[in-house]
């Protein structure tokens, strides 16, 4: 009897930890290990294996919008600690692109509030959040095909957004980014088929973005819709919870109290995840 419950534990363990696919042996992953913050929030950290070598790890954060709300701030730059200080969200992430001067390359919706171009055609994807009214006909959050469904930035219906590029994936499956050698940090923010959403950090940067949308189409996250949001040093994940605290990427934690990496690292536009006061 002693030797079966060990044989199932030893058997139970290999489970935990064998790379999961989708019928494509080419991407693997583990299992995600899901970690409880609140109420529809979870956390998990995967170890991602392309032809069965290791080589990225991936921060996941799955929000059920039914019992969570996203909020999107644009303000002078400043590093994502010291915004969640001041939001006590308990998930914050950076957002689209920005020029120079600090200023949204694309439409940006805080609040209701329409910033940055009303028009920009390389923006190939919308993340939009909180429907006017909570609409029961519209989705609390989801990603839009700005290619194949054209939109009236002053008649959004939703009071949150953030227009970004590339759409890694479409509702179809399709990729919709073309391969490249180019490799960073990544943020991408994911409609999966359930009606969650998920926030995707890598902790290092092997993914280029053609590489990134084959892995999340044979993953086991059943992503049905990949929006790109802002790379290299502003790719940032940050939760903090009263028994949870998480940077990633982990390495440049530390970077934060370095008077010269701060400066780079400062963000002026990110979006907060809130449990829902309803």
């Amino acid at each position: 009897m002693t030797a079966r419950i060990f044989c199932l534990l030893l058997w139970c363990g290999w489970f935990l930890v064998m790379p999961l696919s989708a019928g494509n042996n080419e991407w693997t992953h583990t299992p995600p290990q899901w970690r409880n913050l609140s109420q529809g929030l979870i956390f998990a950290e995967v170890k991602v294996f392309h032809q069965e070598q290791e080589v990225e790890t991936l921060a996941v954060v799955k929000v059920d919008p039914a019992f969570n709300s996203f909020r999107v701030f644009h303000r002078e730059p400043k590093s994502i600690t010291a915004w969640q200080e001041e939001l006590k969200a308990p998930v914050v992430f950076n957002a689209s692109y920005y020029s120079p001067g600090h200023k949204p390359v694309g439409l940006v919706v805080s609040d209701g509030k329409l910033l940055g171009p009303l028009q920009n055609s390389r923006m190939r994807g919308m993340f939009v959040a909180e429907p006017k009214g909570m609409s029961p006909d519209l989705p609390r959050a989801t990603i839009l095909d700005l290619v194949y469904g054209r939109i009236d930035p002053k008649n959004l219906p939703w009071t949150q957004g953030v227009q970004s590029f590339p759409l890694l994936l479409d509702y179809k499956g399709r990729i919709r980014v073309k391969g490249t050698d180019k490799k960073s940090f990544r943020t991408v923010v994911c409609a999966d088929r359930n009606g969650n959403i998920l926030i995707f950090n890598t902790g290092g940067d092997y993914f280029s973005l053609f590489d990134f949308a084959r892995f999340l189409k044979v993953s086991a996250f059943e992503i049905d819709s990949a929006l790109n949001l802002d790379g290299g040093r502003e790719a940032q994940l940050y939760i903090k919870s009263k028994d949870f605290e998480y940077f990633s990427p982990p390495s440049w934690k530390n970077r934060l109290v370095t008077i010269l990496d701060q400066e780079q690292l400062l963000l002026p536009t990110v979006i907060g995840v809130f449990p829902r006061q309803e």
